[in-house]
């Protein structure tokens, strides 16, 4: 009888200690699986940041590049102007021996219209462009004589005529106060009893303008 009360006194005491290994057991394990839930978890937000982080940049960085597009074309903008008849100056300081508007040419014995302005100024005076632009005529002209005539852009064309010895080529581009070449005679419909002169012509938009 004593046996079996302490065999049944062991047993109880065998799976009590059993029972409270296995609870800790399962115990540590679920702390385990939390904590590694846990940082699964951050890691996830982690990686989920990081991903809309690299989503971002290059917008960023895009939108660095179009404003600094913006900020070289706002640089770059004042440069370009509205160009006026005040950007095409007299080129040189003659008297004027014809204005613009109609004429009675001796010579044809008609009326013609007179494009542009001629100033008196002495043979070999060099004449330098009023404004940059593109020549797009060079050459004689029946009644200019040798003649030069730039595209300045912005609808603006200006012909200098009259001239000798030219210094430019079709094509070239010239810039301000860049030689076009020198005054020389030319005995055509418009000459001046001799006199050298520069014939001086500006349009805008097929419009003739008078020189400032």
């Amino acid at each position: 009888m004593n046996y079996w009360k302490s065999f049944s006194k062991s047993w109880i005491l065998n799976w009590g200690v059993l029972l409270i290994v296995g609870g800790l057991i399962l115990y540590t394990g679920y702390q385990r699986s939390l904590a590694q839930s846990s940082q699964e978890r951050e890691q996830k937000i982690t990686r989920e940041k990081a991903q809309a982080v690299s989503t971002q940049v290059p917008v960023v960085q895009q939108k660095t590049e179009d404003m600094g597009a913006v900020s070289q074309q706002t640089q770059t903008d004042p440069e370009k102007k509205n160009l006026s008849i005040k950007d095409f100056p007299c080129p040189v300081h003659g008297n004027i021996l014809r204005n613009v508007g109609n004429y009675y040419s001796e010579s044809l014995q008609d009326y013609l219209f007179h494009a542009g302005t001629d100033y008196a100024e002495p043979e070999g005076t060099i004449i330098r462009a009023t404004h940059e632009g593109k020549v797009v005529s060079i050459g004689l002209d029946s009644i200019l004589g040798q003649k030069v005539t730039l595209d300045c852009g912005d609808g603006w064309i200006v012909t200098y005529g009259g001239l000798d010895n030219l210094r430019v080529q079709e094509g070239e581009i010239v810039a301000t106060q860049g030689t076009l070449g020198q005054i020389g005679f030319f005995p055509g419909a418009e000459g001046q009893n001799g006199q050298y002169y520069l014939h001086y012509e500006v349009w805008h938009d097929n419009e003739v303008q008078r020189p400032a």
